[in-house]
């Protein structure tokens, strides 16, 4: 996202009002920019304080009426109003077949023989959804315009549970699945899908909170840390590549979601197991796969800071002794918080004298607790 200055700046760029969109959707880059198309579009004074979503949809209808009004001049036709809006329909529905195929193996393109069959070139359906920038050339086939629209409208399509099952938990035994068996040589097996394409899923979760509730995106969150406990433990990985998807979906959505104070419990129980895993033999320097939630990941979550100097409090004791190497620990992600904001995050510190855990220490650091 955007900084809150660089948000400014972008919406009087664009000419959006300060208010204009949903708190937690300002600052993301391409919902201004599609923000502003869409608002061009329409006549002044009209209400409403949309989401990502709501403007990704609005974008969506908008550039399918706009390749309906091509597809039917190149036709002679001069359709309105009402049969406009069928043609419109028309094309969205073939927008979202597109999504659907993109879902299928491959790195989310749609080739030439699947796009012609879904936008034929002799009625003028290609040609109107390149013009209007709804896919684009891509290699030997076609892809979305914009890579984050077209992630969202397929994982509008996609089937989270099985994608979770089949990138996450059968490779692990505590959902029933199996650990993944070595390739042996002369037999076929399946391409793991690459890790580019987890923006629809990231997406598909997402949507996921918004149409059945947090409480239906926190179950699959919990799922995940405890799939990134079992994929990989003191010993190493049992499974590196299904452990990068656990972390990473959930560190995705995580952000990805406008407020995250609904997945507080989820925080916790992730600031925990980063804190129980630091405490390892291996010491702070090996989080394994909870080395992917360093402090930027605490910093940029969408939440009050009261929310988050408790969470950092409760990772602090997973920091070690100050590094050598520049990397940041989390009592340097306090010190910036304090330093943006002394007035407020001060008192929220004060909170901290009453945590009695002694913090971790080195293999050359003295035999004593640091408290």
């Amino acid at each position: 996202d955007l900084t809150p200055e660089q948000a400014e700046s972008a919406k009087e760029a664009y000419g959006i009002p300060a208010t204009a969109l949903a708190p937690g959707h300002d600052r993301h880059p391409l919902t201004l920019r599609l923000l502003a198309e869409v608002r061009a579009a329409l006549p002044p004074g009209v209400p409403g304080r949309p989401d990502t979503e709501d403007v990704f949809g609005a974008h969506l209808d908008l550039l399918c009426v706009r390749a309906a009004v091509r597809i039917a001049a190149a036709a002679d036709e001069q359709p309105r109003g009402a049969a406009v809006r069928r043609l419109a329909a028309r094309v969205a529905g073939q927008v979202h077949e597109a999504a659907r195929r993109c879902l299928g193996p491959g790195q989310g393109e749609l080739d030439r023989a699947a796009f012609e069959e879904i936008f034929p070139w002799r009625t003028g359906w290609a040609s109107a959804v390149l013009t209007e920038g709804l896919l684009v050339p891509a290699g030997a086939g076609y892809r979305f315009a914009h890579e984050e629209l077209g992630d969202w409208v397929q994982g509008a399509h996609l089937d989270l549970d099985a994608a979770l099952r089949s990138l996450v938990h059968r490779w692990h035994r505590g959902s029933g699945g199996t650990v993944r068996p070595p390739s042996t040589e002369g037999e076929p097996r399946s391409l793991p899908v690459p890790r580019h394409r987890i923006g629809p899923v990231i997406q598909a979760m997402v949507l996921l909170g918004r149409r059945q509730g947090t409480a239906a995106l926190a179950h699959r969150m919990a799922d995940l840390i405890e799939a990134l406990d079992r994929l990989w433990t003191d010993e190493g990985p049992r499974d590196e590549d299904a452990a990068w998807w656990a972390a990473h979906l959930l560190g995705g959505s995580l952000l990805r979601v406008p407020d995250a104070r609904p997945y507080l419990g989820v925080l916790r129980v992730l600031a925990g197991r980063i804190t129980r895993r630091s405490a390892a033999p291996e010491g702070p320097g090996d989080l394994g796969a909870y080395g992917e939630f360093g402090p930027w990941f605490w910093r940029r979550l969408r939440l009050p800071e009261e929310d988050r100097i408790d969470l950092l409090r409760r990772l602090v004791p997973a920091d070690g002794l100050p590094r050598t190497d520049g990397d940041e620990r989390y009592l340097d992600a306090v010190a910036r918080r304090l330093a943006l904001d002394a007035p407020a995050v001060q008192p929220l510190l004060c909170r901290w004298f009453t945590d009695e855990r002694p913090l971790l220490v080195g293999p050359d650091a003295p035999d004593v607790p640091l408290r």
